[in-house]
């Protein structure tokens, strides 16, 4: 029997059928009776999603269960950052990057006469995001910044099969997607100061819809609705030393990451738990007297949920 299969399996079975057709769409996939397309077309869009979704980047995750293994990263080098409007009480919000993400799995999985079939799947994503809102003071130590974004990712997906009982059965096939998202964000943000101590508390919920478009697979020509939720405090304090006359704040931190409408299937976890910790330089500068670029920093991480784990390494800028 089946456990519940991942992203890529979903996908996978279906690439490598011929005899499933977009027409097809609401029968079963042939061996894999808890499997639908449906399936398979909300398990590829999660994976994009999951990797170029604002402040969901940055995780190096692995995946370990009896037949399955799996590894998982994500990452992306951008910018955000707050800007002035004159003559109003509130501010405006801005954002680009360029992310990137691969998953790949190594599966097995039971066939129609109790064969076992080893699956094995690589899928890239490289998209172009950017953002544009505004950012509400609310208080002195409460903003709220709804905002809007829109993504272009490439998604290219290479699988071969293999049953091991008869090696002589095998194959493998490449295809690829563009999906097109737009993700309306809102995000709570509170800090408060205790002398040389910064409290910060973070609430940032993702809206998600998704278009889907591929030449050599028309099951993907799709779209999906998905949500998510982050929820991370900060704690910092002074550091004692200074670089270039600018000083150097230390910071620890955990965040929660809900995955609030992808089925498990999709991506074999829908919540993670990430602590770390790390250093922020303190630059402090207005580039062109229009934005503020706040610091520079490193941070550490480790990750854990359900069956997962990794950690998070990298710099980052705000």
């Amino acid at each position: 029997m089946f456990n519940i299969l991942t992203t890529i399996i979903l996908l996978s079975i279906l690439v490598l059928n011929p005899r499933i057709t977009a027409a097809q769409e609401d029968e079963i996939i042939p061996g894999v009776s808890s499997i639908t397309i449906s399936d398979a077309r909300q398990s590829a869009i999660a994976f994009v999603n999951s990797s170029t979704s604002p402040g969901l980047e940055g995780a190096t995750l692995e995946l370990n269960e009896e037949d399955r293994q799996s590894s998982n990263w994500r990452s992306s080098l951008g910018f955000n950052a707050e800007f002035t409007l004159r003559n109003h009480i509130y501010d405006g919000y801005w954002g680009l990057a360029i992310v990137g993400g691969e998953l790949n799995d190594d599966i097995l999985l039971a066939g129609d006469q109790g064969e076992t079939i080893n699956l094995k799947v690589r899928r890239q994503v490289v998209a172009l995001r950017g953002s544009l809102g505004l950012s509400f003071p609310i208080t002195q130590q409460f903003k709220l910044l709804p905002y809007l974004t829109l993504a272009a990712s490439e998604l290219s997906t290479d699988a071969s099969y293999q049953n091991l009982s008869d090696p002589l059965q095998n194959g493998s096939t490449n295809t690829s997607a563009w999906m097109y998202s737009t993700i309306g964000t809102i995000e709570a943000i509170y800090f408060q100061w205790h002398g040389h101590y910064k409290l910060e508390l973070n609430a940032l919920y993702h809206l998600i819809y998704t278009d889907s478009f591929s030449e050599d697979n028309p099951i993907l020509a799709t779209y999906d609705w998905n949500d998510a939720l982050k929820l991370e405090g900060k704690f910092s304090g002074a550091a004692n030393f200074n670089t270039l006359g600018h000083p150097w704040r230390w910071h620890t931190y955990a965040n929660y990451t809900n995955f609030l409408s992808h089925n498990e299937s999709s991506l074999g976890y829908t919540e993670l738990i990430e602590v770390g910790a790390g250093l922020d330089w303190q630059i402090n500068i207005v580039p062109l007297d229009w934005f503020g670029w706040q610091s520079l920093g490193i941070r550490l991480g480790v990750i854990f949920g359900e069956d997962v784990e990794g950690y998070n390494f990298g710099l980052t800028a705000q």
